[in-house]
């Protein structure tokens, strides 16, 4: 008796019917993603746990862009939120307290050179627009949920320094909020300015100033949920 093999015609066919299956289940795909990317929207999965409305920001930082002098910065500002998106940072203020960092002693007794004596920043003011582009949340050891935002700044700054001049310009930065409650969060900010003392290129003697802050706080929010 012998066992019947498939002819190379019936092969072939087998062989052209497959591979027809195939093509269409991919095609049949491709459309339906096609149809997705040309019509489709993103959907928003979860709305935000938190909403901020009225928030007062409590900081403190060092400002260590000044090798002689550097700063402990105290800070407190006022954010209207319009929406989970858009917000007015309306006013910041920072104090400065200055704190020798020896450079000159050593300068004095090491290499017989004597530092000039720079004027010291002393009170930063500010405001900002503050764009929220990134939320989300992460569990910590799978036990905890936090919920964090990145946000970003930029607007315009006035400083004093202790020659009695006052120095503005523009400045920008960026910060992580952790929410604890929907009323309390920790945030970290940086910040830079560069402030001007005079016109740069009408004024032979203006001079840039960057100002650097690097800053940890509480803010409360009144208003949000």
């Amino acid at each position: 008796m012998k066992l019947g093999l498939p002819s190379a015609p019936s092969a072939v066919s087998a062989a052209c019917a497959a591979c027809a299956a195939v093509l269409l289940c991919a095609a049949s795909a491709r459309a339906q993603y096609d149809d997705e990317d040309g019509g489709g929207n993103a959907v928003v999965i979860q709305e935000r746990e938190f909403k901020m409305a009225h928030e007062f920001t409590l900081s403190s930082g060092i400002i260590p862009l000044d090798a002689f002098q550097k700063g402990v910065a105290l800070t407190a500002r006022y954010t209207l939120h319009f929406d989970d998106f858009n917000a007015w940072e309306i006013a910041g203020g920072t104090y400065s307290l200055n704190l020798d960092s020896g450079l000159s002693d050593i300068l004095a007794k090491k290499f017989a050179v004597q530092a000039e004596v720079l004027p010291k920043l002393q009170v930063v003011a500010d405001t900002n627009y503050v764009a929220t582009p990134f939320y989300g949340k992460f569990a910590l050891f799978n036990k905890v949920i936090i919920y964090q935002e990145l946000f970003l700044n930029a607007g315009l700054t006035v400083s004093y320094w202790s020659d009695g001049s006052f120095r503005p310009g523009p400045d920008f930065g960026a910060g992580i909020r952790f929410f604890v409650f929907d009323f309390l969060s920790l945030r970290f900010d940086i910040r830079h300015a560069l402030v001007m003392n005079g016109v740069p290129y009408f004024d032979p003697n203006a001079q840039v100033d960057g100002v650097l802050q690097l800053l940890a706080g509480v803010s409360f929010n009144v208003g949000g949920g």
